[in-house]
């Protein structure tokens, strides 16, 4: 079997890692930082295609939380329908902690920076910032939406702010009022706000992938239309007074970006959301992005997850996605493992398509569900 190395040790390097390792690959994962913390990453809703990989690993099974009901309030709080539907979450930690399992330690290089990258036809040689001279018969590029490699390679892609950013918080359970708490367990809560968009809840696998009662957390994320403009760049300043692109991270919300979510909070949406921003420490912000690139291969390299696509929450398919991918450049190999420039082929033909595809449905879904 071929000898892969793949950029990046995040949810998507390792993903590739985890899937490839399973049809008998030789796999090297070079990550730039030191290590990762699990924190208090974002909540994800599973999808199939994300399971189906972390199974793979043959480790312990992905830490989820459940609702059994989806429901919607209006603006007022008013519940306006409610419904029963089955649904699993889980969080950005619980998938590192899934996915590492699947990559032995000799494998997962750390703070490796990649620093240049020469693929062609007969394979990949890869140098980093440590000295090291690597070649490899494929390199996978999952380095997320500010990918490097994709750089490096010249891959055409375009991108563009969608016109609206997410609000985005995560609390404990054990730190919500009782009732508060109690009013969001086991529902998937939809909110509709007054100048239109809306904000949802659901709980996720807390400190240490606990998933027990009192020991989970809830995550939050709300749409609000910010044009290009001086308000927009005013939200994506630090505490520290730095200008951001695309994000800020928990913790380094300013303190006005913060007094501007919880005043809008109380004006804009339902009581129980309203008191959930206004108990969350650390909320934080991410403008909405649409990014695509032109194709998902380049020589002996290809690009998996949020390098090649970055698709719209709203999907809430993105980390399945980048399972997906990872899944069929894997079954593509197993099959043809001594024809690496036909896998490619196949490759960018396959997932470029289902790219496209999600990427046009988050916009639909964007254009529906928030006010712009």
């Amino acid at each position: 079997m071929p000898k892969m190395l793949v950029m990046g040790g995040s949810l998507g390097g390792l993903g590739a890692a985890v899937a490839l390792r399973h049809v008998g690959c030789h796999v090297d994962v070079l990550e730039r930082g030191a290590h990762h913390e699990e924190g208090r990453g974002a909540g994800i809703v599973v999808q199939p295609d994300l399971l189906a990989l972390t199974r793979l690993t043959g480790g312990a099974p992905l830490a989820m939380t459940t609702c059994s009901s989806r429901r919607y309030l209006d603006a007022s709080g008013k519940v306006t329908q409610e419904m029963p539907m089955a649904q699993e979450f889980t969080s950005w930690g619980a998938i590192y902690a899934a996915l590492r399992q699947g990559v032995p330690d000799a494998h997962y290089h750390a703070d490796c920076e990649v620093t240049g990258i020469d693929s062609h036809a007969a394979g990949v040689r890869v140098t980093t910032a440590q000295g090291r001279d690597v070649k490899a018969d494929g390199l996978v590029i999952a380095d997320g939406s500010r990918s490097r490699g994709r750089d490096w390679l010249d891959v055409p892609f375009q991108s563009d702010y969608a016109g609206y950013i997410a609000w985005r918080g995560v609390i404990e359970e054990a730190d919500v009022d009782a009732d508060l708490a109690r009013f969001f367990e086991d529902r998937f809560t939809f909110g509709e706000t007054k100048s239109g968009g809306h904000i949802l809840c659901y709980l996720i696998p807390g400190a240490g992938r606990a998933v027990e009662r009192g020991q989970r957390r809830l995550n939050w994320v709300w749409y609000q239309t910010i044009p290009v403009g001086p308000d927009l760049s005013a939200l994506l300043t630090d505490k520290d007074g730095r200008a951001h692109t695309s994000s800020i991270a928990p913790g380094d919300l300013s303190a006005a970006s913060r007094r501007y979510l919880q005043d809008r909070a109380k004006n804009e949406l339902p009581a129980p959301f309203a008191d959930l921003i206004d108990a969350t420490q650390d909320p934080f912000i991410q403008a909405i992005t649409d990014l695509a690139a032109s194709t998902m291969t380049h020589g002996r390299a290809c690009l998996l997850g949020d390098a090649a696509f970055v698709v719209r929450p709203h999907t809430a398919g993105a980390t399945a996605k980048a399972a997906a991918d990872a899944m069929t450049l894997a079954s593509l190999l197993r099959d043809t493992p001594d024809d690496m420039p036909q896998v490619l082929a196949d490759y960018d033909r396959l997932r470029l398509r289902a790219g496209q595809q999600m990427s046009g449905y988050g916009v639909q879904l964007g254009q529906r569900s928030v006010a712009t």
